[in-house]
This record gives structure tokens, sequence and C-alpha cells, in this order.
């Protein structure tokens, strides 16, 4: 193993407010793993701390990436509407390369990749809401990074395109060997995308549970049924973050 993140028993604390508690784990080189837990646990503030945008309050993160090899995706496609879709990856290029032929060329490359081919020229409010997540996907490519972070990208799709736009990522990410860690709410998502699924418990989040789905028959994720394993899965996985978020309420409403 490469290891390319390592959390050495993790905490932070927002003010008095605990929000991960002693989360240890590592992250290898091209590999993908799913950080799945109920709503508010701190899985978007885990990607905050990988990125060094925060620091823990206790423990240690190591990230053998320098931050300028680290891109996001978000929830929030961020694209600059006054821009075309080449035109909102050059931007990210400006610094990196010089030529503007370079620029053009780079994201030409990478808007293909992601099946775009057609639609370099067009301004955000001209695309759908798939092909604007595809772009910004396109955009955290250009750069070339060694760890990818996406934070609940595809939340607002309806399923269908959400799991057809998560099985063209897993295939560009495997393809690329890139890495990268991918924060959603879904079960099925993880399940699509990931080596291996992180299971968070409610706030303060700890990991309730690391699952490995390295070999498991994953051919009919999409179109069809889950395969027997991967239903025993996703109902244990289910089962710990309804039991997680009704102890949760009950908290709250104790208090």
């Amino acid at each position: 193993m490469d290891p390319i993140v390592q959390f050495e028993n993790v905490s932070k604390n927002i003010g008095r407010l605990a929000v991960v508690k002693e989360i240890s784990g590592m992250l290898s080189r091209g590999e993908i793993i799913s950080l799945v837990g109920p709503s508010g646990c701190g899985k978007s503030t885990l990607l905050r701390l990988v990125a060094g945008v925060e620091d823990p309050s206790s423990g240690r993160i190591h990230c053998h990436v320098e931050p300028e090899k680290i891109s996001f995706v978000f929830q929030d496609v961020r694209l600059l509407p006054w821009k075309t879709a080449l035109d909102n990856i050059t931007f990210v290029l400006r610094e990196r390369m010089l030529a503007r032929w370079q620029q053009i060329e780079r994201a030409r490359q990478v808007l293909n990749r992601v099946g775009l081919s057609d639609f370099h020229n067009y301004y955000p409010s001209q695309l759908s809401g798939g092909m604007k997540k595809r772009v910004a996907v396109a955009r955290a490519l250009a750069t070339d990074p060694e760890l990818i972070l996406l934070d609940e990208p595809f939340s607002d799709l309806d399923l269908p395109l959400r799991l057809l736009l998560i099985e063209d990522i897993h295939s560009l990410l495997k393809e690329g060997g890139k890495t990268a860690i991918y924060v959603t709410h879904d079960i099925r998502e993880a399940l699509t995308i990931s080596d291996r699924i992180y299971v968070l418990s409610a706030r303060p989040s700890t990991v309730r549970e690391i699952v490995i789905l390295d070999g498991l028959p994953r051919d009919t994720w999409q179109s069809g049924p889950l395969s027997p394993e991967l239903n025993e899965i996703e109902a244990r996985i289910i089962s710990t973050l309804q039991t997680e978020t009704r102890q949760q309420m009950e908290k709250m409403n104790a208090d």
C-alpha cells in the first residue's frame, strides 16, 4: 500500500461543539473511499481537514499531497455564468499553463473525456444540470490532481442520472489512477463508486464500520438489482445509520 492520506486519532471541535472524535484511517494511492453518515456528522469537515483548509483540534493528519495537487468537486458547481464551459476550465489553468493554446487544448481534452465534446462553447445557462456537473468534474480533472475531494456533487440530481454520472466518474478516476474521497448521503452511490466505505456515527463523528468492496460482484449495480452480497451490505449500513439518527434525535429531544 502507498498511503496518500493518514488520520491518527483526529478530533475537531468548532467552539464548544465536538464535530469529529478520534478518527483514524488511511487512504491509499489510486483508491476511492466514500464517507457516509447521518446529516451533520462531520463528513464535509473531514474533507476540509484533508485539504488543509482547517486544522484538527487534536491528532494528526498526514497528507502526502501538495495543496495545488488537490481538487474539489462541490454540490454547487460554482461555474462562472459569463464564461463558456471551455473558458470555465481554462480559467483554473491560467497560472499552470502560460500559453493560451495549451490551456485550450487541455480544456478540450477533459471536456471530451466527460462526454461534452459538442458543448465546449455553451454557457452554464445553456446546459442541463447533469452537464454542468460534468463541467465541474472536467474542471477538477484539468489540473491533473493527485487527490480529488467530492462533496455530495450529484445530490440534487435524480437517482438514475446520479448513478450514470457516478459510473462515468468511477471509470474516469480508475482509468486515470486517481485517488478520491467521496462524501454522500446515498448508500447506493457509495456502493457504486467506492473501494471502501467509512460508515460514520452521528456527531461527534467516529468510525462505526469500514466496508471493503474490492472483489465483490458489482457489474449490475446501475441497471438492475444489487448482488446478494451488496444487498446485505446496503441493509447493514442503512440499519446502522437509522440507529445513529434515532439516537441523535432522542438525545436532542432529551436536551
